[in-house]
């Protein structure tokens, strides 16, 4: 059942050893994605890490020595970036709202690249760059005017962006209009080659090429090939009008199967119709992809002990020592089913929801799954493909309960690459006037 590759005896074993909960991670998994990343893709590409999915050093740095770039969004990712492995000019900076303190952090430390969202930061960027004395290599993020009817800010609209809603991978999708796309990302596209104009006539950037990102978590590769398909054509018509640009970023979307049923993403296909279209367009371009939920989700598991088992109007519930505390997948919740319950191989046919042990009722991890008839209080459940969006994307300072520990298996060996947290970690920083050593003394206090 595990795509992690991790046995169920290691994973008690592993779960023994450090306790619960628990995130475990298969380092060898994810240098397999990333390979199959590199002999797909065509040539032209570059494969950036989007640390955003998960910014854990270990797995940060065994990326960088695979080869890999980095796409950041703040200046703690890019410092996170630049301490395990990764060279400044492979990285490349994404998101909105960037501040001019972080602006000025990526000028001084060289980064390849900053993705502009809008004129009005164009122009704050321009003005650092100018005191810094550099020119900064730019792109313009364009929202598209066409993009698929499961495109992620439309699914998010209806609570499913980055997951499946059903168990069968959807047909084959054309880009269809959508009326509605407003979006908080980037510039539209009717006003793209003003913007472009906008940003040539600024003399500290060099503006290269263009960013579009709509999809996430696509399993039918010819939906993911017709949004690809459209950003080269949108850049096909930004060359026709006489602006020279050469690079695009594609943002990602490659997804994951977050059950046992639907099909991985045929990356061979998608490759070899990628290079095709590239063969026969009037441009040459090269290619940037933003990877991380396609790298790393599937080589992460989150392992939880069973704390109390109750029942409540006829619906059962599985009460854990974890929560969304640790694993908060909102829209994803669905994911959560992907499960086993370490050491019970007999037949799941008993419905329940998974709960975890914060003091709310928003703590529900998921709900009508299927676990077995003798599951009992100490059993073990593992929660499969949460290497990505699972510890970053968590409540992790609801209630004050401790991070969970992370762990990576390489080569049939078990290593600690987070320690477990500890109650003092919560009131860092804070102060309190009549506490000389707030930390100390709230400890020895308990």
């Amino acid at each position: 059942m595990a795509r992690i590759l991790i046995s169920q005896q290691e994973i008690q074993a592993a779960s023994e050893e450090y306790g619960t909960p628990l995130y475990l991670y298969n380092l060898n998994k994810i240098s397999r994605q990333y390979s199959k990343l590199r002999d797909y893709l065509p040539p032209n590409f570059n494969i950036l890490y989007t640390l955003k999915a998960n910014s854990n050093l270990t797995i940060c740095h065994r990326l960088a020595q695979l080869g890999c770039g980095a796409d950041i969004s703040s200046t703690g990712e890019l410092k996170a970036a630049l301490k395990t492995g990764f060279s400044a000019p492979q990285i490349v900076f994404t998101g909105p709202g960037k501040t001019n303190s972080e602006l000025a952090a990526a000028i001084e430390a060289g980064i390849g690249i900053i993705v502009l969202e809008s004129i009005n930061e164009a122009r704050r960027l321009n003005n650092l760059a100018q005191k810094y004395g550099k020119k900064q290599d730019v792109l313009i993020r364009i929202n598209p005017l066409y993009r698929t009817n499961q495109s992620c800010e439309i699914r998010e609209k209806a609570s499913s962006c980055g997951a499946n809603d059903t168990n069968s991978v959807q047909p084959s999708l054309t880009i269809q209009t959508i009326a509605s796309s407003s979006s908080k990302f980037g510039v539209d596209e009717n006003k793209a080659i003003e913007e472009i104009a906008a940003i040539n006539s600024l003399e500290n950037l060099n503006l290269k090429g263009i960013h579009i990102f709509t999809e996430s978590n696509v399993l039918d590769y010819q939906q993911l090939l017709a949004s690809w398909t459209n950003t080269i054509s949108i850049a096909n018509k930004i060359n026709d009008q006489g602006y020279h640009i050469s690079l695009l970023d594609f943002g990602g979307g490659i997804g994951i199967p977050y059950n046992t049923v639907d099909p991985e993403f045929d990356m061979e296909s998608f490759g070899k119709e990628l290079q095709r279209i590239f063969e026969n367009n009037p441009y040459s371009y090269h290619c940037i992809v933003e990877i991380g939920r396609y790298l790393v989700g599937e080589a992460g598991c989150y392992i939880t002990e069973v704390v109390d088992i109750k029942e409540s109007l006829g619906q059962k519930f599985i009460i854990l020592d974890g929560g969304v505390h640790q694993l908060l997948r909102l829209s994803m919740k669905p994911a959560s089913k992907y499960m086993e319950v370490l050491g019970k191989n007999g037949n799941y046919t008993q419905k329940a929801t998974l709960g975890g042990k914060l003091p709310t009722p928003l703590d529900i991890m998921v709900e009508d799954v299927m676990v077995p008839e003798d599951i009992e209080i100490g059993d073990r459940l593992v929660i499969y493909n949460c290497g990505a969006y699972g510890f970053n994307h968590s409540l992790t300072n609801f209630a004050l309960h401790n991070y969970p520990a992370e762990v990576a298996y390489s080569d049939g060996e078990m290593e600690l690459i987070r320690e477990p947290g500890k109650i003092e970690d919560f009131f860092l920083n804070q102060k309190l006037p009549f506490a000389t050593n707030l930390e100390k003394e709230l400890i020895t206090s308990i």
